[in-house]
């Protein structure tokens, strides 16, 4: 039957009102929206938690390099050290984004050696949901040994 017959039909009859054949496309728009958010919310949070647990981890071991090597004598060497380091993850950091600190107090303990990385976050998501922030800053924290 022509779709506009069973239209003029529907009118004709007071059906209209009764007539269910676009409920699914608008059950669709209303909810998609919604979902949509949710799914690329889950998405972008997680890529935030993996990008600072990765920085966390390289900031740590930076630290790390500098009280226990040999090869993290100086700045530049720190610097590359944990470049290097967080490019093998996948992440590029740029050098004067990492500060790294020897001889203070981190935490509480003494003669620590300290990093400090900060990287920029850009999201997808930044637009719509505010709590995403525009970058992340790690801190790392290795007691120097004597």
């Amino acid at each position: 039957m022509n779709p506009f017959k069973r239209l003029k039909r529907l009118q004709r009859t007071g059906g209209l009102m009764r007539c269910e054949l676009g409920a699914t496309i608008v059950e669709f728009a209303l909810v998609a929206p919604v979902f949509f958010i949710f799914l690329f919310g889950t998405i972008e949070t997680s890529r935030l938690v993996w990008m600072q647990q990765t920085l966390d981890e390289v900031a740590y071991s930076t630290a790390r390099c500098i009280s226990v090597s040999s090869s993290c004598d100086t700045a530049t060497e720190q610097r590359d050290y944990a470049v290097s380091r967080a490019s093998g993850y996948g992440i590029g950091v740029a050098n004067g984004n990492v500060a790294p600190q020897v001889d203070v107090t981190c935490r509480g303990f003494p003669g620590s050696s300290r990093v400090k990385i900060t990287h920029a976050f850009d999201s997808v998501m930044g637009g719509l949901v505010p709590v995403f922030p525009s970058q992340i800053v790690v801190e790392g924290c290795y007691p120097t040994l004597s």
